[in-house]
């Protein structure tokens, strides 16, 4: 077969032994487009969103991406998912290269985003629109999204509890840790943990944000992250930190198994809902799972135990500026674009599914939304129950004072490394305290 065209386009010159079905399927395969011509892609939104394994997180993330496209013809919403991460690291790499997704998720890298100016602030009008309560600004300027009242604590399965003859959340770290060898003593798993991941500094997290901060910091009470840094106290010389590790010590030696070093957040996951372990130290999000992984068994979710002298308190660490934000990379029309996204959050089916994957509480209250929701039975008793829980047992801020007094960004990777030493056999306390000192001014210089 031979066939020759004009160097212009749109016309044959000479066909010659083809028939004229087979030259249109070689036309529309040389000549996409027509003449050469290329169909301009649809402008896009990228949004990050840390989905990894969880099916709530993705249910929230296709009806927001629905939202925002029915509402903006012509434009899409990309997903850039971090998995199990909190986008540290990539955002520093998409920093380097100077393509930063138009829309983030802060977690407590909103100051270090701020301040190198890769934040567009939001009007206070923004807050007042869906009725979300103003938060506290950051240099005179608000920039994320609150999305809900996130809380954490420590989620159980009730019955492999009561087995072991314990109904009520232990009241100190003692009692936590004496119901854990009881359960264990029963044969039973008493707690999923992976060490791979940043999922291991969550014991580690609880314990230092419940025993070292005040619940309710008065104005202008210095935190200890102030005075960590003002060089007045440190991990090293502190008798309540040398405790925590102390505490942590205990806990990976008497419940957790030296393989967890190569387990993560999702077999944390697996294991808690495919009901092989007894507890679960993992914030509220772990609710938004339940319903479509049907999860079928009775869970309650439990304040955290402090050292001794304090109340258990579950942990609010959306009391502060964390959510999502507009980035730099916005301007002109995408940033019109980006800001449509941010609105589109609170479509009230999507924000339905936020509260509903997220496990969280109603912080928008102009959306026509009453909290999470469940036909699964499983699913809605744990809301219920956090709510009666959260209720009965209050809150502490911890260390999510706000932007201008919270440890580095990167603390919560220290706290996960010391938490690997430990389970890799370090249990040398003044050297992990040491540990947490130096990562903890070494992050503070490179801000």
């Amino acid at each position: 077969m031979r066939l020759w065209l004009h160097s212009g386009c749109g016309s044959w010159r000479w066909l010659r032994r083809c028939g004229l079905g087979v030259a249109v399927a070689l036309a529309a395969v040389l000549l996409p487009g027509g003449c050469g011509s290329k169909a301009k892609p649809a402008p896009v939104i990228r949004v990050t969103r840390n989905i990894g394994g969880r099916e709530g997180f993705r249910l929230h993330f296709e009806a927001w991406k629905a939202a925002f496209e029915r509402d903006n013809a012509g434009w899409q919403m990309e997903l850039i998912d971090l998995g199990n991460s909190e986008g540290e690291q990539y955002y520093k790499s998409r920093l380097a290269t100077g393509d930063l997704p138009e829309v983030v998720m802060t977690w407590q890298l909103t100051n270090f985003l701020a301040d190198g100016g890769h934040l567009a602030p939001l009007p206070d009008e923004y807050y007042e629109r869906f009725g979300i309560p103003l938060p506290p600004a950051y240099k005179g300027k608000r920039y994320t999204s609150q999305a809900g009242v996130q809380i954490q604590g420590i989620v159980v399965n009730k019955r492999l509890w009561r087995e072991a003859g314990i109904t009520a959340p232990p009241r100190t770290w003692e009692e936590f840790m004496a119901a854990l060898r009881q359960i264990k003593a029963k044969g039973i798993k008493p707690l999923v943990y992976g060490g791979r991941e940043w999922s291991a500094s969550m014991p580690l997290f609880y314990a230092l944000a419940s025993s070292l901060y005040a619940e309710a910091p008065a104005a202008g009470q210095a935190s200890w992250t102030r005075r960590k840094d003002e060089g007045t106290v440190s991990f090293a010389t502190d008798p309540q930190a040398r405790k925590v590790l102390e505490r942590m010590v205990e806990l990976l030696d008497a419940c957790v198994e030296k393989g967890a070093l190569s387990d993560g957040y999702n077999q944390e996951q697996a294991d808690f809902y495919g009901g092989k372990g007894a507890t679960w130290m993992m914030g509220c999000w772990i609710g938004g799972d339940i319903e479509p992984n049907r999860v079928d068994f009775e869970m309650e979710y439990w304040p955290v135990p402090a050292l001794a002298g304090r109340e258990p308190r579950f942990i609010h660490t959306s009391s502060f500026q964390n959510g999502w934000a507009i980035t730099s990379t916005a301007t002109g029309e995408t940033l019109t674009k980006a800001r449509a996204a941010l609105d589109a959050f609170y479509d009230p089916h999507v924000y339905q599914l936020f509260l509903n994957g997220e496990s969280q509480f109603k912080e928008a209250q102009k959306v026509a939304v009453s909290g999470p929701s469940s036909a699964w039975a499983p699913a809605q008793a744990l809301y219920d129950n956090m709510a009666a829980n959260l209720k009965r047992y209050g809150t502490t801020v911890g260390y999510h004072i706000g932007l201008d007094d919270m440890p580095p960004p990167s603390f919560s990777m220290s706290m996960a490394r010391v938490m690997q030493e430990i389970l890799s056999g370090n249990t040398d306390i003044d050297a992990l305290l040491k540990m947490l000192d130096a990562d903890w001014d070494s992050a503070r210089k490179g801000m």
